[in-house]
């Protein structure tokens, strides 16, 4: 047979937990590969939807765009946590995680042999997504600290471009991006007809002085912008495969063919979830990111421990992208590690040209033993190589 999948790149993370799989089995083994928060949705929000699980609406389908109640629960928080206005009737569908919203996004804009535009270091499943479906990643390089460049993004679009890409706060490199920056972006965008898809799944994982900024908030940037985001990574709830996108009603209506035709709607029982959670279980999920801090704190102590390690620190999600001296092959180095110190960890090659010479540290579902224990091994791979 021939496969139109053949020439991209298999899952990456998939891949090397296979090669780790001999060292999982070990009491000893530490994954800091996947990007996994360390909490789980509130014990108030799963004992309620325990409640409904013998409840036969629980096990039917919803609408495509999902549960109205949810869509609205989802808008009155988007609009107090990122300043957005969106009309929970015709501007927003729930989506089988970020993913799945990335994918239909591409489904609904991009035609054979379009380009999507793209800061590197990059997510690899939106690269993915792109090639998948005919079209073309065009890696625009950063500035320091990982900020995207607005000019250098302007002059990668021509004809063929169908959108440009953000993500921040950023996955792999942790960056949350100005909001000057962004506005540059948005007004190229306007200009030039071009969709911004905004990522922001880990919109409320920032630190430090940050502040995370919506390109949707700006009213005049409405039509220009869709916003995808995601329960999985603040609200505990990878598994469930819950996620969001919003654009303007004439996307939302293309976008819903693409919801039909692969998923028809997300999961019923996570909408439940994630219904239960924006309900009554947000002083929980503040809680869990202000200990998502103080784990952050002391990686970002330990990591500076390290010489081998140059790190620029970032103010969101639970992930560090330090370059380590001297590494040509992250990849490679990667094996090394996983093989010296039971302990997965990622190479920043797969995120895009920009991150050989990087790792990517997630971690998220670490205790603080599990990041001294995690550092230490670091350590003491480096003194000996």
């Amino acid at each position: 047979m021939r496969f139109r999948t053949q020439d991209i790149m298999p899952p990456p993370i998939v891949k090397l937990i296979d090669a780790a799989r001999r060292y999982t089995s070990s009491p000893g083994f530490l994954n800091l590969g996947q990007g996994l928060p360390g909490h789980v949705p509130p014990e108030r929000a799963l004992v309620a939807l325990r409640d409904r699980l013998s409840h036969p609406a629980t096990h039917v389908y919803s609408p495509d765009e999902g549960m109205l109640e949810l869509r609205e629960e989802l808008a009155i928080y988007l609009r107090r946590t990122s300043k957005i206005d969106v009309n929970p009737q015709d501007e927003l569908v729930i989506t089988a995680g970020a993913n799945n919203a990335f994918a239909g996004a591409m489904m609904a804009l991009l035609h054979q042999g379009q380009k999507v535009v793209m800061p590197t270091p990059y997510y690899f499943n939106s690269v993915m997504a792109v090639e998948m479906l005919g079209g073309q990643v065009v890696e625009v390089a950063g500035l320091k600290g990982f900020q995207p460049d607005p000019a250098t993004i302007e002059s990668a679009m021509d004809d063929d471009t169908c959108a440009v890409f953000l993500i921040t706060p950023n996955n792999p490199t942790g960056a949350v991006y100005e909001r000057n920056t962004v506005d540059r972006i948005v007004d190229v965008c306007i200009e030039r007809d071009i969709p911004l898809i905004s990522d922001e799944t880990y919109a409320s994982m920032i630190f430090d002085d940050a502040t995370h900024y919506s390109p949707r908030s700006r009213r005049d940037a409405i039509d220009h912008v869709i916003t995808l985001g995601s329960f999985s990574k603040d609200f505990g709830m990878s598994g469930w495969r819950i996620g969001y996108v919003i654009g303007p009603e004439e996307f939302i209506q293309e976008y819903l063919k693409v919801q039909d035709t692969i998923t028809i709607c997300a999961p019923t029982a996570g909408q439940l979830l994630a219904l239960e959670v924006l309900k009554s279980g947000l002083d929980f999920i503040e809680d869990e990111l202000r200990r998502l801090g103080l784990l952050r704190e002391l990686a970002y102590l330990r990591a500076s421990e390290i010489d081998a390690l140059e790190l620029e620190r970032t103010k969101g999600t639970f992930y560090m992208f330090p370059h380590v001296k001297g590494c040509e092959d992250s990849k490679r180095l990667v094996l090394d590690i996983l093989q010296s110190t039971e302990m997965l960890v990622l190479p920043g090659s797969i995120f895009g040209a920009s991150g050989e010479g990087h790792i990517r540290l997630s971690f998220g579902p670490l205790t603080p033993e599990a990041v001294d224990e995690a550092f230490d091994r670091l350590a003491g791979f480096f003194k000996e190589n």
